[in-house]
């Protein structure tokens, strides 16, 4: 039988009707039909095929066209062009209703993560307040994290990664800018899970804000992204499906939306913004399967479902966390690690640059804030720079002008006049003010927030704009003074949500500590939800425009119902109850708190120190910074006017001057820093609280802790209980120092993890004749392997490493780069730990001189060292005295020592 031409045609296309045209398959079979090409018997042979796709359908379908002849085959050619037409015209408006809902999404995102000056602090337009005129942020990238992160005090931590150089060569992490992550996120088909850590205020949502911006700017981006934060997560009480958690979030996407996910789950960039606020646990080892959508299940549940991949395979993840909560996500789950560093040096003094009024503004906040070391540490953090310059926006007159107008009997215009030059903040007026330097400029972090507060309160609340600089800060008491049933309410509420590990709060929290009606709530605290978000907004929510302004408003609390002589707690239970039953426990509770108001008022400040000891993630440590630094006159002078004027002031020994800090207080910080029971994270800590007393024995202690370590110590049995955190944080405020010497200190293991944030800043580290063992070997890898480590001289002479801790320390040398000289004598290696040694020299091109002497090495592991150096060309020194050679063994050492002329082989005959 002979192919006609129609037949024959199909043959040739047949792989391209197969892949271009099975998806009009339905609409061909009924044209065909209808025109008699196909029998039912034909349609129902080929819709059998369905469970094989409609590729299959089609082969089956040119087949029985085929088997029908040259008829059939024509009517198909004939009605198969006609059907690509209607298709491409019911196709055009349905892809043009798409691009129209994805348009609007863009819009609406972008409106959504807009950038935020918060009170209008600049003063900038809406084309100035663009994403892009934002300082850049350093941040890190690793593929993925070998182990959960140390759970770590975060301050401890700031300004590590600059304190040496950036571009220091060996780094386990690589640089990285923000266009990489744009490409890693938004261009890779399927990125996975990726998570960005980083600590409280350093920039986590606004690079979440920026990475929204700039997709929704760029017109033909092919990935869609999704943005929930944690905190409204937190809302769900009721289980729902995933289906349903998006489509009532995004509601504008429900016509296309729901088919997308199904379809095409790897179109979309999924942003979960702040693991560490979730409230409910993630169990990825017993959460049940769920790969369907449409199940509804707990939020938690959908979380670990969508982080392992079962629900929308394909889609890409964002989580962003503070370090203590990144170990809630296994690392095998992450394929891309960032940690966001935050500012540079130069990019603090580019921030100001950018949002101080003027030059002149901007070179003396700089100033202020170069000439303190911890000012300059915290400024490594970006919201930190922001409420530094909120804080000396307007003069930094808060620690100048009403200070001194507060004297008694120094009230009057002429002392204001005399010190208007302070307001404005020149370079000029900080030199010329009559003001001594202790009391002109902000010193500590409790400083920064009092100025931060009272700037906000004098400066920007509406209504108190038309007034001039000059008199809103002769008012500053008054104002200060109304505001304080306020900034009470506001302080018991932030205090509650702190001890509750809360930062959202809804509208019956603002009403149960009457701040509901109060417009002065909208300066301190966020709207972030609105009502028309169906399930997910329930009512709208609050937070405080950062965490840290929470925890200052906390202690601002605590401190004054403490000096008050009530009980910080009191303030937080229900008003509601029988008022005669309130009134009498009132009374009675009066009368016991006015005969020991000293001991109330102290176990108060225990209480509060107490919290931060209780939560080893560093919650509340900004908190108990801020207590001890609010119970210094000096930071109550600059709120002057809201703090009581009774006679329970005496309890901090108070004068209207800046006094002495309340020995009391110093006396308890240093009684804790003692405690065998404290941690070396909350040891830090305290020493921080020390510093925001401005304990005036700090610069003494650093001296005698140098006098100290210049001794040798071994014999002292009771030198291994020194408070080696306090000498770590004294350390980070001498950054001049290159030489850390801690010989025969009786140093073991764990103090020396004390002192493991400061280890990698020193040029020369030399722990010799300390028992560290190889515990103390695996500190010393972790500050080499450090990406910013500077060590070049590592003693660890007579340290009890064994050949153990040596094989754990050349470990950290094959990846660390800066160790030039090795000196490990008396550390009994043996042969087995010249192995370890000469494996790290085959692989190290960094070492120059390595001193072994008497490590119990014999000639079989000078053969290993000989064998090794035949590769090695880098190393100039090796010197193995005391060892246990033979004449043989001496004999082969200096022949090869004179092969190589640039090596000096020295050892005993």
């Amino acid at each position: 039988m002979s192919v006609g031409p129609c037949s024959a045609e199909i043959q040739q296309r047949r792989l391209e009707l197969v892949d271009n045209h099975s998806e009009h398959l339905t609409r061909l079979l009924d044209l065909l039909f209808n025109v008699g090409a196909v029998t039912e018997e034909d349609l129902s042979l080929i819709r059998g095929s369905a469970l094989k796709g409609e590729r299959e359908c089609m082969r089956v379908l040119l087949d029985v066209l085929n088997g029908r002849g040259e008829e059939s085959c024509r009517a198909f050619l004939y009605l198969l062009p006609s059907v690509q037409e209607e298709s491409a015209s019911a196709t055009k408006p349905g892809q043009t209703r798409k691009q129209d809902h994805l348009k609007k999404h863009k819009d609406i995102l972008a409106r959504q993560h807009c950038a935020v000056d918060y009170l209008n602090i600049r003063g900038l337009n809406s084309e100035q307040t663009k994403i892009g005129c934002l300082t850049d942020i350093t941040f890190s990238r690793q593929t993925g994290y070998a182990s959960p992160l140390q759970c770590r005090h975060e301050a401890s931590g700031v300004g590590d990664a600059f304190r040496t150089r950036g571009d220091e060569v060996g780094r386990q992490d690589e640089s990285c800018v923000f266009r990489d992550v744009y490409e890693n996120l938004l261009s890779n088909i399927a990125s996975g899970v990726n998570m960005l850590s980083g600590i409280a205020g350093s920039g986590k949502t606004t690079l979440v804000r920026r990475l929204v911006q700039e997709w929704a700017a760029e017109s033909n981006s092919t990935k869609i992204i999704l943005s929930l934060s944690f905190r409204e997560l937190n809302l769900i009480t009721q289980e729902q499906s995933l289906q349903e958690l998006l489509t009532d979030h995004y509601s504008h996407l429900k016509p296309i939306l729901v088919d997308l996910l199904t379809s095409t789950p790897a179109v979309f960039l999924l942003i979960l913004d702040g693991l560490d606020e979730f409230c409910y646990h993630l169990n990825f080892e017993n959460t049940p399967k769920c790969s369907d959508p449409e199940r509804v299940q707990p939020i938690q549940a959908i979380v670990v479902n969508l982080i392992k991949g079962n629900l929308l395979p394909g889609v890409s993840i964002f989580l962003t966390s503070r370090p203590h909560a990144v170990s809630k996500v296994p690392p095998v789950l992450i394929s891309q690690f960032y940690s966001l560093l935050g500012f540079s040096v130069a990019q603090q003094k580019q921030y100001f640059e950018q949002n101080c009024e003027s030059p002149e503004t901007a070179a003396a906040v700089w100033a202020s804030v170069s000439s303190h070391k911890p000012l300059l540490l915290m400024c490594h953090i970006p919201a930190f720079c922001w409420i530094v310059s909120t804080a000396l926006h307007d003069g930094g007159s808060c620690l100048c002008l009403d200070t001194v107008s507060a004297r008694p009997g120094k009230r009057g215009l002429r002392n204001e006049e005399a010190n208007r030059r302070n307001t404005s903040l020149g370079p000029k007026e900080l030199t010329n003010t009559n003001l001594s330097q202790e009391t002109s400029k902000p010193v500590t972090i409790t400083d920064i927030y009092c100025c931060f507060i009272k700037s906000i309160l004098l400066f920007h609340v509406q209504g108190r704009t038309e007034c001039s600089h000059l008199t809103r800060l002769q008012h500053a008491p008054h104002i200060l003074g109304e505001m304080q049933p306020f900034l009470k309410s506001l302080g018991a509420m932030a205090f509650k949500g702190l001890l509750e590990r809360r930062f959202i709060f809804d509208s019956s929290d603002l009403n149960s500590f009457n701040l509901g009606s109060s417009k002065l709530s909208q300066v301190f605290l966020i709207e972030i939800l609105k009502e028309d978000r169906a399930s997910l907004t329930f009512e709208k929510g609050y937070h405080f425009i950062h965490t840290s302004v929470q925890e200052f408003l906390a202690a601002l609390y605590y401190v004054f119902q403490s000096i008050s002589g009530s009980d910080p707690f009191s303030g937080l239970k229900s008003t509601t109850g029988r008022y005669f039953l309130s009134v009498c426990k009132h009374m009675v509770s009066s009368v016991h708190k006015f005969g020991r108001p000293h001991r109330l008022f102290r176990r108060c400040i225990k209480k509060a120190l107490r919290c931060g000891e209780r939560h080893q993630s560093g919650h509340m440590d900004l908190f108990c910074r801020f207590v001890c630094g609010l119970l210094v006159p000096r930071t109550r002078l600059i709120l002057n006017g809201f703090f009581p004027d009774g006679p329970r002031t005496h309890l901090l020994l108070c004068t209207p001057s800046p006094g002495p800090t309340p020995p009391f207080l110093l006396h308890l910080l240093h009684s804790q820093l003692q405690s065998s029971t404290l941690s070396p994270e909350r040891q830090v800590n305290v020493c921080h609280c020390l510093y925001e007393v401005q304990d005036p024995g700090l610069s003494q202690r650093l001296q005698g802790w140098m006098k100290l370590l210049s001794q040798q110590a071994s014999n002292q049995c009771g030198s291994v209980s020194r408070e080696w955190s306090e000498l770590a944080f004294l350390l980070q405020l001498s950054p001049d120092l290159q030489f850390l010497k801690l010989d025969a200190q009786g140093l073991n293991a764990d103090g020396l993890r004390r002192l493991l944030p400061v280890l990698p800043l020193f040029s020369t580290l030399s722990v010799q004749q300390n028992p560290l063992g190889p515990e103390g070997s695996a500190v010393l890898s972790l500050a080499l392997r450090n990406p910013d480590c500077c060590i070049q001289r590592l003693w660890v002479v007579a340290t009890g490493l064994g050949c153990e801790g040596l094989k754990i320390l050349a470990e950290a040398l094959k990846e660390n780069r800066t160790v030039t000289d090795l000196r490990m004598a008396i550390n009994k290696i043996g042969d087995v730990g010249a192995g370890f040694l000469a494996e790290l020299l085959r692989t190290n091109c960094t070492l120059t001189d390595i001193r072994l002497r008497d490590n119990h090495v014999t000639d079989k592991g000078a053969e290993l060292l000989m064998v090794a150096l035949k590769e090695n060309t880098t190393l100039k020194y090796l010197w193995m005295f005391d060892n246990k050679f033979s004449k043989e063994g001496v004999k082969k050492l200096r022949e090869f020592s004179k092969s190589r002329p640039n090596l000096d082989i020295k050892v005993c005959d």
